[in-house]
């Protein structure tokens, strides 16, 4: 480890914290960081079609925007669109899209045209049928097409480290809500080993963890997890069984 990260992870968590409020934030943040793993990954090469999921504040958009994409699609849910409408009007291009929708259920998401890129951050765990999810954006990828999916992972010390999927149901309140920072509406987080074993199962191959959220906090790094993979020339399977797995997904 460099001298600089063993000198930095003996600061207590709340001294960072402190210093980040009053000091102000790093240069990168750990979307920053993953945005140049997606750069070093594409090696040069111009994307023609890049799909973002949930794009929030704008702020992956605008690092997106700047590979030069024939074209970009932005999907989000309709609650959404008081959030984007802030930011949107500001990254207005030709190349650029949005759509409203839910990417696992509206029939429209399985007419698009292949993408080179599908850019999926903080998504994943707001969905319970993640391994499903899994499927789904690797059909929307051409092939050899990249994938960069992040999420919260599971939040209790004892499974952080096992391949498992740890269900919060109902939905925590007070303390303990307060203390894992778990939304109202995550029922799953899977833990690292997870994200990483379904990757492999429904076609990804090249899959690899990036080291985006060490670079800017070890512990932001405990309950949250980044991958880079590539689509596999096969579509993977659970069950091995033809016409039994995933139904929707893994057609393409």
């Amino acid at each position: 480890m460099p001298l600089y990260d063993r000198l930095r992870s003996l600061v207590p968590e709340p001294t960072k914290v402190l210093a980040r409020r009053y000091l102000g934030t790093p240069a990168k943040d750990y979307r920053d960081h993953l945005f140049d793993d997606l750069v070093a990954e594409l090696g040069g090469v111009r994307p023609a079609r890049v799909l973002e999921i949930g794009p929030k504040d704008g702020k992956d958009t605008a690092r997106l925007l700047s590979l030069d994409p024939g074209h970009l699609l932005l999907v989000d849910l309709e609650d959404k669109k008081p959030l984007i409408d802030a930011w949107l009007p500001a990254l207005a291009r030709p190349n650029l899209e949005l759509r409203y929708g839910n990417l696992m259920y509206d029939s429209w998401i399985e007419t698009l045209e292949p993408f080179d890129v599908v850019w999926c951050t903080g998504v994943l765990y707001h969905n319970p049928e993640q391994l499903r999810m899994l499927a789904k954006l690797r059909a929307l990828l051409a092939p050899r097409g990249v994938l960069v999916v992040e999420s919260a992972t599971a939040r209790r010390r004892a499974l952080r480290d096992e391949n498992c999927v740890e269900i919060w149901y109902p939905p925590p309140e007070g303390a303990v809500k307060k203390r894992y920072h778990i939304s109202s509406n995550v029922t799953h987080l899977p833990s690292r080993k997870a994200i990483e074993s379904w990757l492999h199962l429904v076609g990804f191959d090249g899959v690899r963890l990036s080291e985006c959220h060490r670079k800017q906090s070890r512990a932001l790094a405990r309950t949250r997890a980044a991958f880079l993979a590539r689509r596999g020339e096969t579509a993977g399977g659970y069950y091995g069984v033809g016409g039994h797995d995933f139904a929707v997904g893994l057609s393409r």
